[in-house]
């Protein structure tokens, strides 16, 4: 190894600490309180389901225990792959249980996290020249997106690693005739499918790259055989690892096809489901590329991010080579296109984009160090790419302050404990968490528990009733802004809720404000306490 390739390995094993550091500090970040809805949901599940005795009982919809279907949970639209590894670690492990499945499942997409960064390395050394490469997985190390789902036992860290192993296994595939390749990429893509549907906006990644051989070779046989290997390995990597899905070979579960109609019905306007609420006014593209920009990359990174993506397809598709960085791009639109034209639009369904963008904003920042070479001195040019480093830190490293401190909930549940009298009345907003939390030597029952539903359609009914509650309320309490934000951004479906928490906040109402707690990101010595 001569020392330059020392130096690169060095370099990228500095860029996957950095990495490390931030997913893996932190983890318990709620101390065993379980407070992310979809993460409780998925560790209730595991707890239900049991492993089975073989592979014919596995696969066996009707009868296997590992089926959620089987264990009471009649509604099941999640991947079941995150969930069948968590569940066989937990086991290994001996942590099958209640307060360590989750703990456990947060490492293990912690992990696969990190593994998507040594996958994004991987694929930017096949497709950057020299040591350039290492901007791709820097950038990646350091946004915020991945670091902050790094911290919960969801899906998508999942589906991210699978989606660029598949995408890794495609560049392989372009210097190979044999079909070997894109059989790897086709299980890789199966198994991202068994994390989450929406991998299969991959699929025509896959066409075009088998149009392009085609075009090449000008062989029908080689593009069927390829379109034939790609589709089977996907096929039945998908069988294997959702097998639930199905209740023959190739039969479809009609539960699980009822399941997703059942979630897409909650995906309109006009849906009565709470959750859906906060999405009729935030029904537009520029709402996630907000959400992105700020919070998802950072400012600086998202600058970057916008250059990139508006400027290097010009250089893509003019000079026909770098192939697989036009493929990144690409994704990164189809990606944020399809989602952000859907009525929910959570900043984690655009994780995948994040590791293609990562390549194209390495491509990028190559060729402004190219131009820079050409107009500044190299000292210059190392201390500007070193600032811009630095700079760069700054934004995940304001977000760590959330998981370096408590959690505003367990903070708020202390103070109640210390400030308010047992035996007192409290409110609890319907659809959120009701405070105070178990603490140790603490218990809510110490408390009165008034739940106040707010989501019914505004009459004289509904508030007759929340009226008679507040009358036997003493302390008001708002969890979160779960509730309050979507009421008053929807005045026209909720004007008496919605005129309720302005004139609260106002300070209009015959109710005084004792505390408030928060957590904000913030890098010392800036940022709210």
């Amino acid at each position: 190894m001569t020392k330059r390739e020392k130096l690169t390995a060095l370099a990228f094993l500095i860029i996957f600490a950095l990495g490390a550091f931030p997913r893996l500090v932190g983890l318990n970040w709620d101390q065993d309180q379980h407070l992310h809805p979809d993460e409780r949901f998925l560790t209730m599940v595991g707890m239900d389901i049991k492993w089975p005795k073989n592979i014919k009982e596995y696969l066996n919809t009707r009868l296997s225990p590992l089926n959620p279907y089987n264990q009471g949970h009649s509604f099941f639209v999640y991947g079941t792959l995150p969930l069948f590894l968590n569940k066989k670690l937990a086991l290994v492990l001996n942590h099958d249980n209640y307060d360590d499945f989750n703990l456990l499942g947060r490492q293990l997409a912690a992990f696969f996290d990190l593994g998507t960064l040594i996958l994004v390395g991987l694929s930017a050394k096949k497709l950057l020249p020299g040591k350039n490469w290492l901007w791709a997985p820097f950038f990646y190390s350091i946004s915020v997106l991945p670091i902050q789902l790094a911290h919960f036992f969801t899906v998508d860290p999942f589906l991210n690693f699978f989606l660029v192993l598949a995408f890794l296994f495609l560049v392989d595939a372009q210097k190979s005739n044999r079909p070997f390749w894109l059989g790897l990429s086709g299980i890789a893509l199966g198994a991202a499918l068994a994390c989450k549907a929406s991998a299969a906006l991959f699929c025509p990644l896959i066409l075009f790259f088998l149009i392009i051989k085609l075009k090449k070779e000008k062989s029908l046989q080689n593009f069927f055989i390829r379109g034939i290997v790609f589709s089977l390995t996907c096929f039945f990597s998908f069988r294997l690892f959702q097998p639930y899905a199905f209740t023959g070979l190739i039969k479809p579960n009609p539960q699980f096809l009822a399941n997703l109609a059942e979630l897409r019905s909650y995906q309109n306007p006009a849906s009565t489901y709470p959750p859906s609420l906060q999405w009729v006014k935030n029904n537009h593209l520029f709402f996630p590329a907000k959400n992105l920009f700020l919070f998802g990359l950072g400012p600086i990174l998202g600058i970057i991010s916008l250059l990139s993506f508006s400027l290097t397809p010009l250089s893509f598709f003019k000079k026909r080579k770098n192939l697989f960085l036009a493929f990144a791009w690409f994704m990164v639109l189809e990606i944020f296109v399809f989602h952000g034209l859907q009525f929910a639009k959570p900043s984690r369904y655009f994780l995948p984009c994040f590791p293609f963008l990562c390549l194209t904003n390495a491509y990028f920042i190559n060729s402004s160090v190219f131009l820079g070479k050409k107009k500044l001195s190299p000292k210059l040019l190392k201390a500007a790419l070193f600032s811009l480093i630095i700079i760069l830190l700054v934004w995940p490293l304001s977000f760590l302050r959330i998981y370096c401190q408590p959690h505003s909930r367990i903070t708020a549940s202390a103070w109640i404990y210390q400030h308010l009298p047992t035996g007192a009345t409290l409110s609890c907003e319907y659809w959120d968490d009701c405070l105070p939390l178990f603490l140790p030597n603490n218990n809510p029952a110490a408390y009165q528990k008034e739940i106040i539903d707010f989501y019914p359609p505004d009459d004289a009914q509904k508030w007759q009733k929340i009226n008679q509650q507040l009358a036997k309320v003493d302390f008001l309490i708002i969890s979160s802004n779960r509730v309050w934000k979507p009421m008053m951004e929807n005045p026209e479906r909720y004007p008496q809720t919605a005129q309720f928490y302005q004139d609260l906040f106002a300070g209009r109402l015959a109710w005084e404000k004792l505390a408030e707690f928060t957590s904000y990101p913030g890098f010392p010595p800036f940022g709210k306490p």
